[in-house]
Parts: C-alpha cells; structure tokens; sequence
C-alpha cells in the first residue's frame, strides 16, 4: 500500500495558503510533512515520522519530493526494525 498525503488543514490567518500534509498508510496517520514558514531559505520542507527507533524520523530538506522521498525511505527502515518488511 503506497503513502499518501492528504491536507491537514491546520493552517488559519497567515499560515493557510502554506502547504501542510498528514502522511498516511491506509486509514493510519503516520507522520506529517509541511513547508516551514522560518528558517533557512534552503531547506523549507519539515518531514517527520509518528514513530520510535533507531532510524531518522525527521529532517528538514529543499523540496516536497525530497522530503516524501525520505520519509519512504525511514518508513522502510522502520518496518524493517518493527519486523513488519510484508507490511504496507
């Protein structure tokens, strides 16, 4: 089962035009990515993971498809750690 982003729509006043995805596997929310407002200039996408171990289950990163692309990529590691490699 692929991960999905679906709108928070947690944003309000000057914050809700910025992007702000929860980060789903089927019906579970998992974790969050969303653009910064702050920070360096560089790195505006904020990812993290809704979950404990020994992988990176957050960074900061340049774009939206970095940041989905790490997050898969801790997802994975996580599943592996959890024992749950046959788990979507």
């Amino acid at each position: 089962m692929p991960l999905k982003l679906r709108p928070t729509g947690l944003g309000s006043g000057i914050d809700k035009d910025r992007p702000d995805y929860g980060v789903y596997s089927g019906e579970w929310e998992i974790g969050r990515i969303y653009r910064t407002r702050g920070g360096p200039e560089s790195l505006p996408w904020f990812w993290s993971m809704n979950a404990n171990g020994p992988m990176t289950r957050s960074d900061t990163v340049a774009t939206l498809k970095e940041a989905k692309a790490q997050f898969q990529k801790s997802w994975g590691a996580w599943k592996a750690w959890a024992k749950l490699e046959g788990v979507e």
